[in-house]
């Protein structure tokens, strides 16, 4: 039997665990998964047992770049940061399925964004693994972001666009949210709307955004986080087990889990 868990600090209110059972009984996988919720004071002990007990975890926040020196080896494809770690014979190595999750869920909603003309809203943790997706994706992509220096430097990581004002963009078909939900505007002063066809929110609560909405109301389908959260559970279990099932069939095994435990 498998041995999992999920590891961070202040994730309490984790959906980890239904999804990743969900999703290890559909590939007819015995594990456990369970949560590590500790303070950042807690990490160093934490991991090491981590390391020395279990077959593998995942990592969210804050811990994402913190694992990474504990780690034998990491195939991020150059992201700075790790949320899958595999323990096999000793070794452990580091993964992350943030940009893979998401671009499985974003070619759902739009299919192709190759040339794509894209505003991308943020530059923090979130958003490296969408604009390693978007680079890899071939969208035409400019980065806002209320920091201009931060979407700077991560435009220039990964060959986009950074853009001093929403109205630097002009008229993007797609636009993609990862910036956190806050009083301010659904929308940086400037967006146009003019040519929207899709919108993306990273957040999956609530699962209707003012973001979504604002994009919905301008004739753009919308689509919230929970797609990405959930495939890139599902690209870690398979990971974890070696084993590919049918995705589409894997995320529907995990939203039925989480609308029985009354989570969405």
């Amino acid at each position: 039997m498998l041995k999992l868990c999920v590891f961070g600090s202040g994730i309490s209110y984790t959906l980890s665990p239904i999804i990743h059972k969900a999703v290890l009984c559909e590939l007819g996988v015995p594990a456990e998964y369970g949560v590590l919720d500790v303070s950042e004071s807690g990490f160093d002990a934490a991991v090491r047992r981590l390391l020395a007990d279990l077959d593998g975890f995942n990592v969210t926040k804050p811990f994402k770049r913190a694992v990474i020196p504990y780690l034998s080896s990491v195939e991020t494809g150059g992201l700075d940061a790790v949320n899958v770690v595999k323990i096999n014979g000793g070794r452990a190595t580091g993964y992350n399925t943030d940009a893979d999750g998401f671009a499985a869920a974003l070619t759902e909603l739009t299919g192709s964004v190759r040339g794509m003309k894209t505003l991308m809203i943020g530059a923090g943790g979130a958003a490296e693994a969408v604009a390693y997706a978007l680079s890899r994706m071939g969208a035409d992509v400019a980065i806002c972001n209320r920091t201009h220096e931060k979407a700077v430097r991560l435009a220039e990581k990964y060959g986009l666009r950074a853009v001093a004002s929403a109205k630097d963009a002009g008229a993007a078909e797609l636009i993609v949210n990862c910036a956190t939900p806050s009083s301010a505007p659904p929308l940086p002063e400037g967006a146009d709307l003019g040519r929207v066809r899709y919108a993306y929110d990273l957040v999956y609560s609530p699962r209707t955004t003012r973001f979504m909405t604002a994009c919905a109301e301008a004739g753009a389908k919308t689509s919230d986080g929970l797609g990405m959260l959930i495939y890139q559970a599902i690209i870690a279990d398979e990971i974890f087990t070696g084993l590919k099932g049918d995705r589409a069939a894997l995320r529907k095994a995990a939203e039925r889990a989480l609308e029985k435990e009354g989570r969405i």
